[in-house]
């Protein structure tokens, strides 16, 4: 590959439209980033546990809930778990009653309805729970089911930052880093993230390696970002996956490793993370696995436009020319692979950072006989995550 130039990602660029995108919900409920599968309940278990929900024990309505949410009695099932959160929300579980807001919002086993999902969190946040109080910031900061009234989504938020709730401290720290509702402070941001790391939060450790990365709020230092990026990545965040992938691409932390690229890569892409797509596509076509298969990149370009995630106008034009060069049954074949991915890792709702895991070990959406191809001109582009950033806008593309 030729030379490169590592241009700078601001955090005033994260984000346009919407303020937050970091919707807590419970991770009792959901996994809101990929590590170890979640135990399964056996059926005599689950019978037990099943009678005693239908014998009125709140303790047990709550379990059998957070049990169809995370796939513990085999298959996710949505509405299972509304009708019983409803239950235990009926009598006034705020955890239940944050969870059933959330799936409200989403639109997971109920009619997405905005207005009963700030109602759920309203009841919950009145009884002082933290979580349900994030929420309400969340949806007053976007105006979701309720008009968008900045001033009273910051103060939510400052609340739960200060009582010690790590998605609230790492909003607000976005909020110092973006500088539209409170003069911009990178510094300030940075204070509020390392609070939110003092518990290993895999979010703050993928902004803080952002911010070492590109020096926004603190003196740029590789070596440290790398160190942060690592602590999200060993977590199972899929940002922080696909940020040391491609530093380990480059190379510039010293080390250059293609074959730990594509492992960190492949495991973003598990969790439907579109901007690991492109990058898979890079490794297909200079042969990270060392086999050049421009099937199987054309098939993760495809993927990556199907997951919403914005693609640069270099890999448009550049893919659109590997099409030409392919026949008509490895083009049907990148389709159809592209397809059965998408459709088995859906992305995730850009209100919440939520990613379900559908298939549990990484593979290529292509597996084609190697295909030989001038592509010296086709990678100049890497592409850099940014957190949670609405698909109709321009990410940096870190590498020129």
């Amino acid at each position: 590959m030729s030379g490169h130039v590592h241009s700078r990602t601001h955090f005033a660029s994260f984000f346009s439209g919407w303020f937050f995108i970091f919707l807590a919900i419970t991770a009792s409920t959901f996994q809101t980033i990929a590590m170890a599968a979640v135990r399964p309940i056996g059926e005599p278990e689950f019978s037990k546990l099943l009678a005693e929900a239908e014998n009125g024990s709140l303790r047990a309505e709550v379990e059998i809930a957070k049990a169809y949410a995370s796939g513990q009695v085999g298959k996710v099932n949505y509405e299972e778990a509304a009708r019983w959160y409803r239950k235990a929300s009926d009598r006034g579980e705020p955890d239940s009653q944050t969870n059933l807001g959330a799936l409200y919002l989403l639109g997971l086993g109920v009619e997405r309805n905005e207005s009963e999902a700030v109602r759920w969190f309203q009841r919950a946040a009145s009884s002082g729970y933290l979580v349900a109080q994030h929420n309400l910031a969340v949806v007053c900061l976007n105006g979701w089911g309720v008009p968008k009234d900045p001033q009273r989504g910051l103060d939510l938020l400052i609340r739960s930052a200060s009582a010690g709730l790590e998605i609230s401290q790492v909003d607000l720290a976005l909020v110092y880093m973006r500088g539209q509702i409170v003069p911009r402070d990178p510094e300030m941001g940075v204070r509020w993230l390392r609070r939110a790391a003092r518990h290993d939060y895999p979010a703050a450790n993928f902004l803080l390696g952002v911010a070492y990365e590109n020096g926004e709020g603190v003196k740029a230092d590789v070596s440290r970002a790398v160190e942060f990026y690592r602590k999200g990545a060993d977590k199972g965040y899929a940002a922080a996956q696909n940020n040391l992938g491609r530093i380990y691409f480059q190379g510039s932390a010293g080390k250059q490793d293609k074959r730990e690229a594509l492992r960190l890569f492949s495991a973003a892409a598990e969790q439907g993370n579109g901007q690991s797509y492109l990058n898979l596509a890079l490794c297909s076509l200079v042969g990270c696995a060392r086999v050049i298969d421009a099937t199987a990149a054309y098939s993760w370009y495809l993927s990556a436009g199907a997951s919403g995630a914005a693609i640069p106008r270099t890999f448009h034009e550049k893919f659109t020319q590997l099409a030409k060069e392919l026949d008509e049954n490895q083009i049907k074949q990148a389709q159809s692979d592209s397809q059965a991915w998408i459709k088995q890792h859906p992305s995730a709702d850009p209100r919440t950072p939520v990613q379900l895991r559908h298939v549990p070990n990484a593979a290529f959406a292509a597996n084609q006989q190697p295909r030989i191809i001038d592509n010296s001109e086709v990678f100049n582009t890497l592409w850099q995550q940014t957190p949670y950033m609405p698909p109709h806008l321009r990410n940096r593309d870190s590498v020129r």
